[in-house]
């Protein structure tokens, strides 16, 4: 995550596995914020996603992650992250005081395959559908091969096609 060259290209692809968990989501009925920021114990916490349906509030962070781990490990801290007792007390104060707090994770690898802990959570509180999860795989697929074409193009690389 350390090379200019692809940089804005890894955060398009993120932003759009963002976009396509939002539309989803208002899909469903939830009233989303997107980037909201959340005072905690370690400063300033800007989950990538916070909806609201009926008495649930429900924090969701994506991530797309490379091979050297278990999918699992990385959804785990991710959620860790926002579960803390300052963050929900915070969420409470912003959305309702009564809703139950739920915190997810959006973790897939660069190849588009899930985090099965995190992708069951996900449709299991019907936030996901089996359907937007193949979509989001085939968004993060693509958005590498963007990155790819744009590397290879910025470090001089050219090929003809013929």
């Amino acid at each position: 995550q350390q090379c200019y060259r692809t940089h804005g290209r890894r955060v398009a692809r993120h932003d759009g596995v963002v976009n396509l968990i939002k539309r989803g989501l208002e899909r469903k009925g939830c009233v989303v914020h997107v980037e909201p920021s959340l005072q905690g114990e370690t400063g300033l916490n800007k989950p990538d996603l916070v909806a609201i349906r009926q008495n649930h509030i429900y924090v969701i962070d994506a991530q797309v992650v490379t091979d050297g781990h278990s999918l699992d490990q990385a959804h785990q801290p991710k959620v860790e992250k926002y579960e803390t007792p300052d963050i929900r007390t915070n969420l409470r104060r912003l959305f309702g005081s009564q809703h139950v707090v739920e915190f997810h994770s959006a973790t897939v690898n660069w190849r588009g395959i899930w985090s099965g802990q995190s992708v069951k959570r996900l449709i299991a509180s019907d936030l996901l559908s089996t359907s937007d999860s193949h979509i989001i795989s085939v968004r993060v697929i693509s958005g590498g091969l963007w990155s790819w074409r744009q590397f290879m193009y910025l470090s001089g690389y050219t090929r003809d096609w013929t």
